[in-house]
């Protein structure tokens, strides 16, 4: 009797195909039940906590649903959306946010019948969809399913990841295109990695951490960060297509009102108090927060710079789990948002970025049955309780 070896090789192969489905309709429905779980929360939260120190949010259709997701910087991207972009130096002003996510929503808000304010919140959800799923695919590719899984587990109980749920920030989107960049470099497209990473340069300011970790990811692919003689191919410099993003904006400020680096100066404005220079580099407002504001004031302030610290303490476990080229990048997207703030107000969902510190945990995690499940109870309460707090105005990130 012949054996046909073709017909044996595609039978073998066959079942292993499946197999990567129900990964994804895990990583699905992990991030429906959460963000279920959160817009509910977010719907009750004012009849838990009083009312928050923002400034009023505006409106939108099933506003007692979902309007909770807009507070803070969802009114100026919608804002932007609407009107567009305006600039009045030393002033707070809207140039202060990269142009990607506004200009999605006043895209996609002409689509939806819910408008502006719908279309953000829809755009932070389908975002948040694709970090978890792009986030395990990232995740498969170096390490076994259950560490794969415990590290997207850990990402997505990250007592920051509310901003992954439904609120109108850049940082979903910002994020997934992040994940989609370094994925088409591991998979040898370095010009559409750049070409992902030019909308991730365009969506927030600290988005030149990508760039940075793109060529770092890059030449340590080709070989030059572990031995001088490594070349690199001329397609390799795809991956500068990043900068393109940035660049760009630049660029369009100028353009526009005279001024490349607008958003930098804005950032100075009173009320944000941001600007570059040793008053921010040395933390003053941190260390004029411990001393002036009570213990409910100041911990907010606390808990992220202590983020800061632990994901800095990181970068040598990754350096040595995923290699150089990502050690690289998760030292620069710590330290930039780091060093850019005078009390490290932001660096908590800023850390988002630094997505190798969460497959790092994860895959520790994999192999302590107990400790994960207080892992992701406490992260996962610390989550509920943000949300909650962000849902009701008060400022923690």
């Amino acid at each position: 009797m012949s054996i046909d070896v073709r017909t044996v090789a595609s039978e073998s192969v066959a079942p292993a195909q499946p197999t990567r489905r129900p990964r994804v309709s895990l990583t699905v429905w992990l991030y429906c039940a959460i963000a279920t779980t959160l817009t509910a929360i977010v719907a009750v939260a004012p009849s838990v906590w009083p009312r928050g120190d923002a400034p009023g949010r505006p409106q939108m259709v099933v506003d007692w649903l979902l309007g909770n997701w807009l507070w803070w910087d969802g009114g100026w991207y919608l804002h932007i959306a609407q009107y567009g972009y305006s600039y009045h130096p030393n002033q707070q002003s809207s140039v202060a946010f990269f142009p990607v996510y506004p200009l999605a929503v006043r895209l996609v808000g002409g689509l939806v019948p819910g408008g502006f304010a719908l279309a953000a919140v829809v755009i932070s959800m389908v975002s948040g969809l694709a970090v978890l799923v792009l986030f395990r695919r990232w995740c498969e590719r170096r390490m076994s399913s259950v560490a794969a899984w415990w590290s997207t587990v850990v990402l997505a109980v990250y007592p920051f990841a509310w901003f992954l749920y439904g609120a109108a920030y850049a940082d979903a989107l910002f994020l997934a295109m992040t994940l989609l960049a370094f994925l088409l470099l591991e998979d040898d497209r370095p010009v559409a990695a750049g070409l992902a990473g030019m909308v991730a340069t365009a969506a927030r300011p600290t988005g030149v951490v990508v760039l940075i970790g793109l060529i770092a990811v890059m030449l340590h692919h080709r070989g030059v960060l572990q031995n001088v003689r490594g070349r690199v191919r001329r397609r390799d410099l795809g991956v500068g297509v990043a900068a393109v993003g940035v660049v760009g904006w630049c660029t369009w400020l100028a353009l526009r009102f005279g001024h490349p680096f607008a958003f930098i100066e804005t950032e100075g404005a009173k009320g944000w108090d941001r600007a570059p220079g040793l008053a921010t580099w040395l933390k003053f407002g941190f260390f004029k927060h411990l001393t002036h504001d009570p213990p409910t004031k100041w911990a907010p302030f606390v808990l992220q710079g202590l983020l800061c610290v632990a994901f800095a303490a990181a970068v040598p476990a990754v350096w040595r789990r995923f290699g150089a080229g990502y050690g690289i990048y998760v030292a620069a997207a710590v330290l930039v948002p780091a060093v850019s703030t005078d009390d490290f107000m932001g660096t908590g969902r800023y850390m988002l970025a630094a997505f190798p510190v969460f497959a790092l945990i994860g895959s520790n995690l994999a192999t302590a049955p107990r400790v994960r499940w207080t892992y992701a109870t406490v992260s996962g309460a610390a989550l509920v309780l943000g949300t909650s707090l962000f849902a009701t105005g008060h400022f923690l990130t």
